[in-house]
């Protein structure tokens, strides 16, 4: 079978399957001393275990982590994610120093090697932190030289995690509890002001009910009164956390300060639509019940617009941010939004303000005394909301804060492996690529004394 085609000489199987058998008392003894050797490799190399932990995260929108994002700038991690509450960015804040850092401390091993030792380095040798793609799960897989080791490197990376991003949590609030807490004592003062003005007036003038006429003037005004002390409370509520991204968006990249949306029409167009239905809903209320319908519908239009408004302040953001660090984006995204709400706010403020002034109108029809009681008793009422409204807001902010962060759950805690169980070396892996790199050895053998006795 030795022919020539085209000048190229072929093999003959027959002749090589016949050195094969020449030369057996060579070729076992190679495949066997190669399978020999990588098992004794198997048993030598160190052993790795691995314990898992399964956590899933909650996505509360963008803005949510958004706001985490500003905050970590301040511990110089960038989380990435252009604003979206997405797993990879979970998984970069995993990854980070203050998650890593505390886990290498704890580590028993040569203090040199600790100091010599980076997050980076560590997470790529000890660490797999993937997502099961469309599901909110991510699994925390770590290695260590023994089953502890790998145990409290896994659980070590949720617990710290969650630190982290409590105290993320923690940072973003305090500004806003500082303002809410000086705020809610001039509210209290001007509260306290208005009733004792109102109780010293009725008993002046024996008036501690108001007549018909007054007391119809009173119920029409009230939902425009409620309604305006709680958009004075967003407004100031706003106020404070603009000021709070603004600070941060400044050390990053103070000339993001400039940029605004004031010439996008469709923003704009959605801003305008959000007041016109907010003085809407008013006077729905002013009508109906909660339970009407066309309360209800005019409600969900109203949500409708402002995650209309959400989305396309998002889009006009990211258009412009495509250059920025992740962080920066984040920030301007926050800042964008806070004074887009700040401005609706304003705006339907504004509004609401003109009717009330149209329905006081009518004012001018009771005698001087209903009069003054009805200015004082709006006064009252509309201190007293404003001041109830600040406390509900600064009692949330504090659970908020001394709450852990409930971006995550812990499904799996991270298990203990078999002490006889490791999943490195994979001693049968080990052992198998030495028998083929023994049959390849043979096999390059017997091409040689092939080559040796006939030519190739």
């Amino acid at each position: 079978m030795d022919n020539i085609n085209n000048n190229e000489e072929t093999i003959d199987l027959r002749k090589l399957f016949s050195i094969i058998g020449e030369q057996k008392k060579i070729i076992i003894p190679i495949i066997v001393i190669c399978t020999v050797i990588a098992i004794v490799i198997a048993f030598v190399l160190p052993k790795s275990y691995q314990s898992n932990t399964l956590v899933r995260i909650k996505s509360s929108g963008s803005s949510n982590l958004s706001g985490y994002a500003a905050m970590a700038a301040g511990f110089g991690i960038d989380i990435g994610g252009g604003g979206s509450s997405s797993p990879e960015n979970y998984i970069e804040l995993m990854k980070s120093r203050e998650v890593i850092q505390p886990i290498i401390d704890s580590l028993d091993m040569d203090e040199e090697k600790k100091e010599k030792m980076t997050a980076e380095g560590f997470v790529k040798s000890n660490l797999e932190i993937t997502n099961t793609k469309k599901t909110d799960l991510i699994n925390i897989a770590a290695y260590g030289k023994n089953p502890e080791e790998a145990q409290m490197i896994s659980q070590a990376v949720a617990d710290n995690f969650l630190t982290l991003m409590t105290k993320l949590n923690k940072e973003g609030n305090s500004s806003s509890l500082n303002f809410l807490n000086d705020r809610m004592s001039i509210a209290k003062e001007e509260m306290e002001t208005a009733e004792n003005k109102l109780q010293a007036y009725q008993q002046e003038k024996s008036i501690y009910s108001p007549d018909d006429q007054a007391k119809a003037l009173i119920d029409r005004l009230s939902a425009y009164d409620t309604n305006i002390a709680q958009l004075e409370a967003e407004k100031q509520a706003n106020s404070a956390k603009l000021q709070d991204v603004t600070g941060q968006l400044e050390q990053q990249n103070s000339s993001l300060l400039e940029y605004n949306v004031s010439d996008n029409d469709s923003i704009m167009n959605i801003r305008t639509a959000i007041v016109n239905k907010q003085v809407e809903l008013v006077g729905l209320e002013q009508r109906y019940t909660e339970e009407h319908p066309d309360v209800i519908q005019a409600k969900q239009e109203l949500d409708e617009l402002k995650k209309s408004l959400d989305r396309e302040i998002q889009s006009a953001v990211n258009s412009k941010s495509a250059t920025l660090t992740p962080v920066q984006g984040n920030l301007l995204m926050e800042k964008v939004k806070t004074e887009t709400d700040e401005a609706v706010t304003s705006a339907s403020l504004d509004a609401l303000k003109a009717k009330q002034q149209e329905t006081e109108g009518s004012i001018s029809t009771l005698s001087a005394d209903s009069v003054e009681y009805m200015r004082l008793l709006r006064d009252q009422k509309i201190t007293s909301e404003v001041y109830t409204n600040l406390v509900k807001a600064y009692e949330n902010t504090r659970i908020q804060e001394a709450q852990e962060s409930m971006d995550i759950q812990i499904i799996d805690a991270a298990n203990l492996p078999r002490e006889d169980m490791p999943v490195k070396p994979n001693k049968k892996l080990i052992a198998a690529v030495g028998f083929v790199f023994g049959i390849i050895i043979s096999f390059g053998y017997t091409l040689y004394m092939y080559n040796k006795r006939y030519g190739l």
